[in-house]
């Protein structure tokens, strides 16, 4: 093993024993890691779980933000939390806990083998994501997209690393420059959902112009003409460009204006010229789910 810090560096085999609980978790692979520590899939008490080795003020942040998240555990937003221990080694203490192991695809991967119109899906599923964290008072903060799993339950999103969520007010903890506001000069880290927003419509950029977009890094101009010159993005470049220029204050708002943006792009030219009136909540919704249906019929 190699002594990183204070954390191990564990290989495929290795055995890991709780000095608390006195339990063995057996380490599979490496599946993570950022700058405050690395996750490992293991096997253990309770089955496949992730296993994660932080310093001791990491561990508590990040087991208080999945034990409050058990409050919206019903949009399960991200990994459940299962307990926390110590390692020993050498006179050392080395804390970690363990969560549920989310299987699925990171978002880029899932994308490489998708349309670019899937974009759009994720978005509304990343969206429904944040709505959820949003109500329990948090931000997500580092919206990089090795952060989020598509899972095949209900195809939707989940949180793999919850080392960035900040409570409401707080400055955000973590960032990836490229998903942060303030690195674009567009405003400050102060964990609010705005700032999530913000990230989520970078995020979903990137997704489909990975290398204009991180060319355009620190001009926000730069950025809103590569979504309107996109012939995906453009469908909803109304409500991405409002996210840059954090008009939303509500993942719901978001949401909602997305459904309908998205839509209206996908009638015909004959039926977008009709005069009726959108505004009722069931036409909207109804226009989304047909239009949302389509792409899932064209995968």
């Amino acid at each position: 093993m190699y002594m990183m810090r204070n954390q191990y560096e564990v290989k495929s085999g290795d055995l890991i024993k709780g000095k608390w609980t006195g339990h063995i978790w057996r380490v599979e692979r490496e599946i993570g890691r950022g700058a405050n520590g690395i996750v490992y899939l293991v096997t253990g008490v309770v089955g496949q779980a992730a296993l994660k080795f932080a310093d001791s003020s990491s561990v508590a942040a990040e087991t208080n933000s999945l034990t409050a998240l058990e409050r919206v555990r019903g949009s399960s937003p991200g990994p459940f939390f299962i307990e926390a221990d110590d390692a020993e080694q050498g006179g050392a203490v080395h804390p970690f806990y363990i969560m549920e192991y989310i299987e699925g695809p990171m978002l880029h991967t899932f994308m490489k083998q998708k349309k670019q119109e899937w974009a759009i899906i994720l978005l509304i599923w990343l969206l429904h994501f944040l709505e959820a964290l949003h109500h329990a008072g948090c931000v997500m903060g580092d919206l990089k997209p090795e952060n989020f799993i598509v899972t095949g339950d209900k195809n939707k999103i989940r949180a793999v690393d919850v080392g960035g969520i900040t409570k409401f007010g707080r400055s955000v903890k973590e960032y990836t420059a490229l998903y942060d506001r303030a690195a674009w000069q567009a405003g400050t880290r102060k964990a609010e959902p705005s700032y999530d927003l913000f990230g989520a419509a970078v995020l979903i950029a990137a997704l489909v112009h990975r290398q204009p977009v991180h060319q355009a890094l620190g001009d926000r101009e730069a950025l809103v003409r590569i979504i309107q010159s996109s012939a995906v993005l453009q469908k909803i470049a109304p409500v991405l460009t409002k996210a840059l220029y954090n008009e939303y204050d509500q993942a719901v708002t978001m949401r909602k204006e997305l459904l309908y943006c998205f839509a209206q792009s996908s009638s015909s030219p004959q039926k977008t010229k009709r005069k009726v009136v959108l505004q009722a909540r069931w036409m909207v919704y109804a226009g989304a789910f047909a239009a949302i249906l389509a792409f899932f019929l064209l995968n």
